[in-house]
């Protein structure tokens, strides 16, 4: 590289040199070596010919020329590696200024890729977890998926053998069929007896409070009657020293005696008529427990176990309804009795307690 042309000029040969320049430096030399020719040819002068010194000018001359030449040549050169020079430098400023610009747009390419790291480990944290979920949910869902699988395996099992047991559980409710209309049968006739004991129990009832009115009623007549043979009986104690005894007084103990014995008999009917009611109100209770014996055993001939082993589920709550309405039914029949039983003689249960 050239250095910088200085402002001082220097005149040789009509051209301006820098006296930094190689130029000028190789001009000096030329002019120094000029003079020394010039001063060897002079020297030279006086100790040669004329025709010789000629000679030696004009080789002197030609050297000069063909120096000038070639400074002239050196010039051009000079003045294109200045000009080269020049466009170096403004293509370095420019390269320069292109490298300014691209350090500013490497620190904002270095800040982006900075942020988009960061962008992209946040989103990396977050495309993780959301498949962590997504993984737990997919194991969730092949759990549940096999879980499934399995129960429908079993269902299609219980199925296929319900499907086996179908005609055989047709036949049972078939059969149960016939025998819930022979127990409605059984539970018409026994409604129908308990009916006809009842009116004749009823009957037996009102005989019966008749029958004790009247032997109330005669209770109490008997009772005024003795009480005023008992305060005759003592009114004549003490008027039997006064005054002897004549014939009706003579009947007195005779009458007595009579009315003692139709008391006795009259007590003695009550006694027969309650023991023939309790003896009643007894076989009407016992026909009635044995009715619902019936009931429950011919309901009950077959073990629950052995029912509900080849039962499905629909079936089986209609079995358990169909035993729920033959409880309530049972349970209302014998609420009916203890109701009669209470109304009629309560001592019954009373005895039965125990």
């Amino acid at each position: 590289m050239m250095k910088k042309i200085c402002a001082m000029p220097h005149h040789s040969y009509g051209l301006v040199f820098s006296p930094d320049c190689p130029c000028f430096v190789l001009t000096l030399r030329i002019t120094a070596k000029r003079s020394k020719v010039m001063s060897a040819t002079h020297n030279a002068r006086s100790r040669t010919e004329p025709g010789d010194e000629i000679h030696i000018l004009d080789d002197t001359d030609g050297n000069f020329q063909t120096l000038i030449e070639r400074v002239r040549f050196l010039e051009e050169k000079l003045i294109q590696i200045s000009v080269e020079k020049k466009s170096l430098e403004t293509c370095h400023s420019k390269l320069k200024d292109d490298n300014h610009h691209l350090m500013e747009s490497i620190y904002s390419l270095e800040e982006q890729l900075t942020d988009v790291e960061v962008k992209s480990k946040e989103t990396l944290a977050e495309e993780k977890k959301k498949f962590k979920h997504m993984l737990s949910r997919a194991e969730s869902e092949k759990t549940e998926q096999m879980y499934i699988s399995q129960r429908l395996q079993r269902i299609e099992k219980e199925y296929e053998q319900l499907k086996l047991e179908n005609p055989k559980l047709r036949l049972e409710i078939d059969k149960l069929r016939d025998e819930k209309l022979d127990l409605q049968d059984k539970l018409a006739d026994t409604q129908a007896d308990y009916n006809t004991l009842h009116s004749e129990h009823e009957e037996l009832k009102q005989k019966f409070e008749k029958e004790r009115q009247c032997t109330g009623t005669l209770l109490d007549e008997l009772g005024k009657e003795l009480e005023e043979l008992h305060k005759y009986k003592i009114d004549q104690e003490l008027n039997q020293s006064h005054r002897p005894r004549n014939n009706s007084m003579a009947d007195l103990p005779g009458r007595y005696q009579a009315f003692n014995s139709e008391v006795n008999r009259l007590k003695e009917e009550n006694k027969q008529l309650q023991d023939m009611n309790e003896d009643l109100n007894a076989q009407l209770l016992t026909r009635c427990i044995n009715e619902g014996k019936t009931l429950v055993n011919d309901t009950k001939e077959k073990s629950l176990a052995t029912e509900l082993e080849h039962l499905t589920k629909e079936e089986l709550m209609a079995r358990l309804q169909e035993v729920e309405i033959v409880n309530i039914n049972f349970k209302s029949y014998v609420d009916k009795i203890i109701l009669t039983i209470l109304e009629k003689n309560p001592s019954l249960l009373e005895i039965r307690n125990r």
